[in-house]
Formats: C-alpha cells, sequence, structure tokens
C-alpha cells in the first residue's frame, strides 16, 4: 500500500470514529452546545473557530496576529497551569477580543475525579484567567471533551456552559496541516464549532487555520465568536 492509500485509510477510520464518538457523545454527555448557534434565520452560514490547550508562546501571538488580518474572533480554551506560565499571553487574547474559555487548570479526565477535586479544578483556572486579564470565564470544555453530572452540576453553579465539538481532526497527531484541513473540511457545516489545539505541533495549527479560513471563505461561510447566550 502507498503512503498516500495509507493515509487516506487512516483519515476514513478517523471519520468514522469521530462520528461514532459524536453520536454517542450527543445521546450520553450532559446538556451543551454541539454547535455555534440553534438556527441561521437566513444570514450567511456560520463557523466557529475554538482552540484548545494554550495559551502557548510558539502558537497564541501568531494565531492572534493572523485571526486579526483576517477579522475573525475565536475561542481559545485555556489550561490554568499554562495561564500562571503565560498570563501576558490571555490579556493579548483578551485586548484582541477573543472568546476565552475554561479548559480545567490540569487537563486532566474529569470523570475520574472526586467532586471536590473537579470543582478545584474549574475555579482554580477560573481564578488564573481572571488574575490574568480580567475576565471570568463562562464557557467549559472538558478535558478529552468528556464530562459527567458532577462536573455539570459545578458549571451550572457557576452559570457556566458545557461546550463540545463538531469538527474534530485529531490534530495532536503529526498529521500535516494539509490532512488537519482536510479532516475538518470534510464535517463543515452551518453552525459548526471546529477543534484546533495549541502546544502540540505549532506550524500544524498555524498552516491548518489559514488552510481552514480559505475553504471556509471561498465556500460562502463567515466566522463568529462563541458566545455564551448561543
Amino acid at each position: 500500500m502507498s503512503e498516500q492509500k495509507k493515509d487516506d485509510f487512516i483519515d476514513e477510520l478517523s471519520h468514522h470514529r469521530m462520528e461514532m464518538l459524536t453520536w454517542l457523545g450527543k445521546r450520553l454527555l450532559p446538556h451543551g452546545h454541539w454547535s455555534g448557534h440553534h438556527e441561521n434565520n437566513g444570514d450567511k452560514p456560520r463557523l466557529y473557530l475554538t482552540y484548545d490547550d494554550g495559551p502557548h508562546p510558539e502558537t497564541t501571538p501568531q494565531l492572534i496576529e493572523l485571526l486579526a488580518a483576517e477579522n475573525i474572533t475565536a475561542t481559545f480554551f485555556l489550561v490554568g497551569s499554562h495561564v500562571e506560565k503565560h498570563p501576558e499571553l490571555v490579556q493579548k487574547l483578551a485586548d484582541a477580543g477573543h472568546v476565552i474559555g475554561n479548559h480545567t487548570y490540569h487537563h486532566e479526565f474529569l470523570p475520574m475525579m472526586t467532586t471536590h477535586r473537579i470543582e478545584t479544578e474549574i475555579e482554580k483556572a477560573n481564578e488564573a484567567i481572571f488574575r490574568a486579564c480580567g475576565q471570568t470565564p463562562t464557557l467549559f470544555r472538558a478535558p478529552h471533551g468528556v464530562l459527567d453530572a458532577r462536573v455539570a452540576d459545578c458549571l451550572k453553579e457557576r452559570s457556566m456552559k458545557a461546550v463540545y465539538w463538531s469538527c474534530v481532526s485529531e490534530d495532536w497527531l503529526p498529521l500535516g496541516a494539509t490532512r488537519v484541513v482536510s479532516r475538518i473540511v470534510r464535517k463543515i457545516s452551518d453552525g459548526a464549532l471546529i477543534v484546533l489545539h495549541e502546544g502540540w505541533f505549532p506550524h500544524q495549527t498555524l498552516e491548518a487555520t489559514r488552510g481552514v479560513i480559505k475553504f471556509a471563505k471561498e465556500a460562502g461561510y463567515v466566522f463568529e465568536p462563541l458566545r455564551p447566550a448561543v
């Protein structure tokens, strides 16, 4: 089997795996947002760029610059321990008008934790983000996308909303930007939440962002920030 055919086969498996995980997630996970809006009302189809695992010095400043040049506001789900290392990057995200969400403090699998530790993970991340930029997040994405009823209760107590996914490319793997873009555009539809990751393969993330934006704009989509009220 040629390398191209091998890659195509792996990409096809990834597509079906994510389709199955999304189908299961919508049925088994607590209530949350699986798309950026509930109805379009005749406007242009909309997409929502989201980034997990930041801030990161090799991606966050470059993403801010790239998104500013494209006039796009994105949503960044930040890890509290990373925020404490790079608070200046969080302030730059806030100054640029991007939406900042909570991605826990340590980025660990929440369902395996005690309720007290779940609360601590959410609270410590919120506190770190507030210290960095003066904002308290109202949006939350769980590490690995998985949360249980206890997490949902913790979010409700803090007036926070869970955000899931639409387009996941598994870009925490060294796929190359072209394959990341291909995996994402296959799943794009009106209201889609596009998930990319900071810190794993910086060049891949930046080039994939460029590729997704180019495809989406040529296809007639517009980008919008994810808001708590959607």
